[in-house]
């Protein structure tokens, strides 16, 4: 499913996915301020480390400073410029037996690497949208496992975009124009990290594992569950020492950041998921809507279309794992907020409440599945044992 969807959250298992590009907004962004924050600030790059930077040549910009940077702390820097065109051309033409090499190569590069740097595109969502679902699941088998050795190794991880890249391709699907999109990235860039630190703290200690939360939807959706225990993380765009000792997801953050996740207990999620718009290679699937009975998916419709055959395609296609309800996922950002009116599809936003099927490594689980779905729910209500937590949207804790 990652080579084929615009959001990243999922990359930690593959390097190969295409990455996209960092448009600058109306006035042109500091791009060696940019650089410093990531490579000082979130990542805490040392001499001698080496730091892998994944772009594509109209990230030269960002690429050059992260470049310069790294060579300034007396690192090493490794840049890789990748075309999604090739990656699409390898699926259509490479024989299967094949792509074992590619994810050798890349589990070659894992000894290497202390600090991964990914720059995120969403200029062509649809690009993989007429490459077979089997062939796609067969290509992110070779790579299963490849994310948990990174983590054992400690390589440090950061995606630059978090689905909210500027560009004309991913502003159209967000429905908002590409200034406004410019706009609201650079607003979450530039959040105040200590204020965002406080806040997801205080998330989650309204959210304890013992109690139980309920999330309810305009459009429906009526959920019961618990969050397993101890498994509380947050993205907060700051990778601390303490954090590199104790390993794991925690080695892992995305710009713009603000989120609180935990892994859902299997034996607690029941009741209906509504999204009345999905997003899905280019194309909207609406009124998707999801059965869960025992943390896992036992129904899926929406209304007919070419896009929702392909993703029930390529869930049907996928190995065991497919079908669990994984991760929910808290926006505590409130530099990120959508236009007037308008809705944003976005994890980070405060009060955005986001839930994951299937994969869910990235978030300290143990489902490699090559199968995983992001569903966005705004205006959610989520109370814990009768205590909002978010309230139509709104997070409501004390800071």
């Amino acid at each position: 499913m990652e080579l084929i969807k615009p959001l990243a959250r999922l990359l930690s298992l593959c390097v190969l996915t295409p990455c996209l590009a960092l448009a600058a907004p109306p006035k042109a962004p500091d791009f060696a301020a940019t650089a410093d924050k990531i490579l000082g600030d979130v990542l805490g790059v040392k001499a001698n480390e080496v730091v892998a930077i994944d772009a594509e040549p109209t990230d030269l910009a960002m690429v050059e400073a992260l470049f310069v940077g790294v060579g300034m702390r007396g690192a090493m820097p490794l840049t890789r410029i990748q075309w999604p065109v090739l990656h699409k051309k390898w699926l259509q033409v490479v024989p299967e037996g094949h792509d074992a090499l590619r994810a050798s190569m890349e589990e070659k590069l894992i000894p290497l690497v202390d600090v991964r740097i990914y720059i995120e595109r969403a200029d062509n969502p649809a690009l993989f949208s007429d490459v077979a679902p089997s062939r796609i699941t067969a290509y992110e088998k070779t790579l299963s496992g490849l994310g948990e050795k990174r983590m054992k190794r400690k390589t440090r991880s950061v995606w630059l975009g978090n689905g909210l890249t500027p560009s004309k391709a991913n502003a159209k699907q967000l429905g908002i124009s590409e200034a406004e999109l410019s706009s609201i990235f650079w607003a979450g860039i530039g959040t105040d990290y200590r204020a965002l630190s406080f806040r997801a703290e205080a998330l989650k200690n309204a959210v304890p594992e013992t109690k139980q939360l309920v999330i309810t939807t305009p459009a429906g959706t009526d959920l019961k569950l618990r969050v397993k225990s101890k498994t509380l993380g947050v993205s907060d765009g700051v990778i601390t020492p303490e954090e590199v000792k104790e390993g794991g997801a925690r080695l892992l953050t995305w710009l713009p950041a603000g989120e609180v996740y935990a892994l859902i207990d299997p034996t607690s999620a029941e009741g209906k998921i509504v999204v009345t718009r999905h997003l899905f290679e280019g194309e909207d699937i609406k009124d998707l809507t999801l059965t869960i009975k025992g943390g896992k998916v036992t129904e899926m419709t929406a209304r007919p279309s070419k896009a929702f055959d392909r993703l029930k395609a390529l869930f049907d296609g996928s190995p065991a794992g497919k079908d669990s309800l994984s991760v929910l996922d808290f926006g505590v950002n409130t530099d990120v907020k959508a236009p007037k009116g308008k809705q944003l599809l976005s994890f980070v936003p405060a009060g955005a409440v986001t839930f994951f099927v299937g994969r869910d490594i990235w978030a300290g689980g143990s489902n490699s599945t090559t199968f995983d779905m992001t569903l966005f729910l705004p205006d959610s209500t989520v109370t814990a044992d009768g205590k909002p937590v978010v309230e139509k949207g709104e997070l409501k804790i004390t800071e």
